[in-house]
């Protein structure tokens, strides 16, 4: 495990009486792709901001590679940052937009020239080296920025919303191609989205924010599989939620008293808590399986279909339980067409193992 590049102690953001960043403590290692995501105001834009130098902690302290940088200027650091406007100059070629930082930092032509060569086939835009950015697609144009935040070689790249100006399918494609580039260089980036596949497809670890606090890190199948939160489990793609209280928790197995299961739902494991607890758990719609009637699942529940929508690569199921509570099953299309396909308003039995279920606190 490679030693943290970044670490931020305790830091905190206020702007008059709103606490902007809530003592945050977080690792960020040499060479990876870290993501912070949340949602709209939770605190990580003004995160990376302060790691970039445009805003200074109210409290707490953030070193990078060793330095701690309370009063360092953002020119000063060897972190660059990467705006979702990409801020690239109109009236440059795309060659001397990406050699600005270079020629400000006093490179020579040659150094400048040669190290813009570089950058513009890692991102594969040499044929285009002579546009200007108003001749240029948005995916083009977003190459041209990360070439010109890359140039100079700084140690930290933060990037925000890096990809957010895209259409869906461009930015599907230009997500798996800059986490190409990443591991190329080298270089440790911090990406700040909104977007959850997003930050599952870019990062080696999420850190999951909310209300200027981060509530998890992990890798993504960590935070997807493990949340330890009701927020994380319910932020992080689709799930369902059950209240329950605690009946029975032994060493090796654990009964959650749940009325809107339609029963208790058994869990193979401890989840060290007190009998009578009230818990969450949750449940991902995948995990569970649909049917006319009864499988071997260890948990089952019943109720009718109210709503079937078609995504291509899965259908997902609204179903209505007898309890009234609504659940949501996902089932993989594997095959074009089915013969015995179930439709709004049957009666059905859901499966799921108790692996599947996460308990969290309520």
């Amino acid at each position: 495990m490679s030693a943290p590049l970044v670490r931020v102690e305790g830091v905190s953001k206020s702007f008059g009486t709103f606490r902007a960043v809530e003592a945050v403590d977080l690792e960020i290692r040499r060479g990876e792709l870290f993501c912070l995501l949340g949602g709209s105001g939770c605190g990580k834009s003004t995160l990376l901001r302060m790691l970039a130098g445009f805003e200074r902690p109210s409290s707490g302290r953030i070193t990078i590679d060793g330095q701690d940088m309370t009063g360092v200027p953002p020119h000063a650091r060897d972190v660059n940052m990467m705006f979702q406007s990409y801020a690239l100059f109109p009236h440059m070629s795309v060659a001397r937009n990406v050699g600005y930082g270079l020629r400000r930092a006093g490179a020579s032509r040659a150094e400048t020239a040669a190290r813009v060569d570089e950058m513009l086939a890692l991102v594969q835009m040499t044929h285009l080296a002579g546009r200007r950015p108003d001749q240029l697609s948005g995916g083009q144009r977003q190459r041209v920025a990360l070439a010109r935040a890359l140039a100079r070689g700084p140690k930290l790249l933060l990037l925000d919303e890096p990809l957010g100006a895209l259409d869906r399918k461009l930015r599907e494609e230009t997500q798996l191609e800059l986490k190409k580039i990443q591991a190329r260089t080298g270089v440790t980036f911090v990406v700040v989205t909104h977007d959850q596949d997003e930050a599952m497809t870019l990062g080696d670890r999420l850190g999951v924010m909310d209300a200027g606090r981060i509530v998890q890190i992990g890798t993504p199948r960590e935070v997807y599989e493990f949340p330890q939160t009701r927020f994380v489990a319910d932020f992080i793609g689709t799930v369902n939620l059950f209240q329950g209280r605690i009946a029975e928790d032994a060493d090796s197995h654990a009964e959650i008293d749940c009325p809107e299961a339609g029963e208790r739902i058994r869990i193979p494991h401890a989840v060290t808590g007190t009998v009578g607890q009230a818990v969450s758990v949750a449940l991902r719609p995948e995990k569970i399986s649909i049917g006319r009637a009864a499988g071997t699942a260890p948990n089952r529940m019943q109720g009718r279909v109210g709503d079937v929508v078609y995504h291509g690569g899965a259908t997902v199921f609204h179903v209505d339980l007898d309890t009234g509570k609504r659940v949501r099953v996902s089932r993989a299309n594997s095959a074009r067409t089915e013969a015995e396909a179930i439709g709004a308003g049957e009666r059905v039995v859901l499966g799921f193992a108790g692996e599947a279920a996460v308990v969290l606190p309520a």
